[in-house]
């Protein structure tokens, strides 16, 4: 009897300091979602001013993320050119060092995360519940599709999550549906994911660059148009839109822009989710634009700049894969 005591008094001793742990863990999910809303983007973006000189020197080769987007180099000065006014530009904040790392996750893992994904986008404007079976997933997609959603719930971007293991594998959740969230998982995310992705290519490669990220601009024919992307490397102008759905009403669009811009397909890049690779190829020869699949952006960007760097006359030392 006294054995079975001991074995008791043991038993709830264990409980006592998991549900320590379980408390302080609560905690400091509670501040990081304290510290994430409190930097939260705002819904309607402010207006910068660049002083007239902003066309003068590039930054100097590993500029960071924020330098990059307060100093665009000759971006603004190249627009100028083609008759296009800049009427405003968003700034970052310090919520989307967040949310770029949450972006980079997704187009890393896209292929694994895809249909939890599109769970996600089909409930988010109602704010149904949602679930899904994992039971015939790999190991590597359920844990990369855990990961996912547990990341989310931590800074509450899922209102509510749940993964229950063997025997059942049933991962269930609610999207928070507040403005910025919505516009995360409709496509911001994709955004996020290709100028991470680019930025990280050109910082360790010898190269200059500058960026301009959702500028608002008045085209020569007086149209309104938000651009995504873009990057001025090595004296060369990048536009790069990102989609996740419903390409088919913007492709013209954004071939008429291309040839405003004076881009071609080469520097001109339409990324989307889940198109296959000979409708990208005749996209790209019908539009004139570099049309590219989530999966593949990574490594056609890369050739992408090798190509540049052999063109230029650098040596590229990066061997990253």
């Amino acid at each position: 009897m006294s054995s079975e005591n001991e074995n008791m008094e043991s038993y709830l001793k264990r409980i006592a300091t998991a549900l320590e742990k379980i408390a302080d863990h609560l905690q400091d999910i509670r501040k990081m979602r304290d510290a994430f809303h409190s930097s939260f983007p705002k819904p309607s973006p402010k207006k910068v001013n660049y002083p007239e000189n902003t066309a003068g020197d590039m930054p100097q080769t590993n500029t960071n993320t924020e330098e990059t987007n307060m100093y665009p180099g000759g971006i603004i000065e190249f627009l100028k050119q083609k008759n296009i006014t800049i009427k405003n530009i968003k700034t970052e904040v310090e919520a989307d060092k967040i949310l770029d790392d949450i972006a980079l996750y997704m187009g890393n893992n896209y292929s694994k995360i895809k249909k939890v994904y599109e769970l996600i986008k089909r409930h988010m404007n109602t704010g149904a519940y949602f679930n899904i079976i994992l039971k015939n997933f790999t190991q590597d997609e359920i844990s990369s599709i855990t990961y996912f959603g547990h990341q989310l719930h931590q800074i509450a971007f899922l209102e509510e999550y749940k993964y229950l293991r063997s025997p059942e594998y049933k991962l269930m959740g609610k999207v928070n549906r507040i403005p910025g969230v919505l516009n995360f998982f409709s496509g911001g995310w994709l955004e996020r994911y290709v100028k991470k992705t680019i930025i990280d290519i050109l910082e360790n490669i010898p190269v200059r660059y500058s960026c301009l990220t959702n500028p608002q601009i008045i085209l020569p024919n007086g149209n309104d148009f938000e651009l995504d992307i873009l990057f001025r490397i090595e004296n060369e102008i990048f536009w790069f839109e990102a989609k996740t759905g419903d390409y088919q009403r913007y492709v013209q669009k954004y071939a008429k822009v291309a040839k405003i811009l004076g881009l071609n397909k080469n520097n001109a890049y339409m990324i989307l989710t889940d198109i296959a690779e000979n409708t990208a190829q005749a996209l790209k020869t019908l539009f004139g634009m570099n049309v590219v699949d989530v999966n593949n952006f990574k490594s056609e960007f890369r050739e992408r700049i090798s190509m540049l760097l052999d063109e230029k006359g650098l040596k590229n030392d990066n061997h990253q894969e």
